[in-house]
């Protein structure tokens, strides 16, 4: 008598970590350093650069462009200097957000802010951020920065340093001019939260 397997049923796929949120958590926790939050684990704590380029990985995750620029690479523009282009290079290697392959393009000057996603300012470029947000204004773009007077100049993102941790303040007034909406689970974990939801709104 012959024995005949019967079908093998599929397995159920495993439900992929929220790695956007446990990152963020853990970066607000000063515990940056955990291998739930880098791909690299390390036992030493992550640079200021590490931190900040992780943040901007996440952020991606938590607006929403207009439908007319959410098609196609997400660009993350970096006017900074070549270390912190590099980290974020390696972070976001082979990544997607919203099935967009993240790409890094380091900012030679103003006009190459167009077909940005995210513009990350750095503190190197104080001199540029004048002319780089005037660039981006009404744009569908991102401004993330770490100068002191970021948000007014402009900026939607600032870094800021809290209990020597790298935290953010968001200026919503910004991310609505850009039509951009920005999760309500972003502005939770905000340091402080300036503006209120207009054009772009706020995502729940």
């Amino acid at each position: 008598m012959e024995l005949r397997a019967g079908p093998t049923k599929a397995r159920p796929r495993a439900p992929r970590p929220r790695r956007w949120l446990g990152g963020v958590l853990l970066a607000m926790s000063g515990l940056a350093s955990s291998g739930l939050f880098w791909q690299n684990a390390r036992a030493q704590r992550p640079s200021r650069d590490e931190v900040e380029a992780a943040y901007l990985y996440n952020f991606g995750k938590f607006v929403r462009w207009p439908a007319a620029s959410a098609g196609g690479p997400l660009v993350i523009c970096v006017a900074a200097q070549d270390s912190f282009a590099a980290a974020l290079s390696q972070l976001v290697a082979g990544e997607q957000i919203d099935q967009r392959p993240l790409q890094v393009k380091s900012l030679e000057n103003a006009g190459g802010v167009q077909g940005c996603s995210i513009l990350f300012i750095g503190s190197a470029e104080t001199a540029r951020v004048d002319t780089l947000l005037a660039a981006a204004a009404g744009k569908p773009i991102l401004t993330v920065g770490d100068a002191g007077d970021f948000l007014v100049r402009g900026g939607t993102i600032q870094f800021v340093l809290a209990e020597d941790h790298v935290r953010f303040s968001v200026n919503l007034s910004a991310a609505n001019r850009c039509g951009l909406g920005l999760s309500s689970e972003l502005l939770k974990v905000a340091v402080s939260v300036t503006g209120r939801p207009g054009t772009g709104g706020v995502e729940q």
